[in-house]
């Protein structure tokens, strides 16, 4: 819904809503609910993750999953995702059930579990993934043999990895994903993240980080 204008006096009370923009519309629209979960993986450490039902379901049917992977790999998802709001809800008016977690590696959850994925983009964070993609597809609204992969970024990186020791998706899209480090180091924009140019955040010295 866009934002809508109210009328008020200048200590900010008595308000009065003009307008309603998409009322009617979002009348008739229904929302996906999250669902929290987490698992200890092979390192003792907890991962938290989501669950989506599609957003009308039939008893008895079952529905195709898409596993989401964020990137970074230090961002982190939560049920408040603003970035992937939209996206999670349109996959789930169109029947899909979704997936979604932040594997070792991903920020919020302490440094120890931040560099859980050091010199390990690949095995660990992807257990960490697939396995909450084995708590969803054993779900009664889940049909376990139509899964998808997807992701952005790094999320593009390890979709890419899955599907290369992993075969039980039917489909997989891997969206702008870093899939050579040393050609990322050359054409990529992430050292500006790092702010003003010093000794510390130079292309050399980032590469150097993501190396490690």
């Amino acid at each position: 819904n866009p934002a809508e204008l109210h009328t008020g006096d200048s200590a900010g009370s008595a308000t009065k809503l003009l307008t309603r923009h998409n009322a009617a519309w979002i009348a008739g629209r229904q929302l996906a609910a999250y669902e929290e979960h987490s698992l200890k993986n092979d390192r003792g450490l907890d991962v938290q993750f989501w669950t989506m039902r599609p957003t009308r379901t039939t008893p008895g049917k079952k529905h195709p999953l898409v596993l989401q992977i964020h990137g970074g790999p230090s961002a982190m998802w939560g049920p408040g995702e603003e970035s992937m709001w939209f996206e999670f809800q349109y996959f789930a008016a169109r029947g899909f059930a979704l997936v979604f977690a932040n594997p070792r590696g991903s920020g919020g959850y302490g440094e120890a579990f931040q560099r859980a994925n050091h010199q390990d983009w690949g095995r660990g964070p992807a257990a960490d993934v697939l396995a909450a993609a084995d708590f969803a597809a054993r779900q009664d609204f889940v049909d376990p043999t139509r899964q998808v992969i997807t992701g952005g970024s790094y999320g593009g990186y390890l979709t890419a990895w899955v599907i290369a020791h992993d075969q039980r998706f039917k489909a997989a899209v891997a969206q702008r994903g870093v899939y050579d480090l040393p050609t990322f180091f050359g054409e990529g924009g992430i050292v500006a993240l790092a702010g003003p140019p010093t000794l510390a955040n130079t292309p050399w010295a980032a590469y150097g980080e993501l190396m490690n």
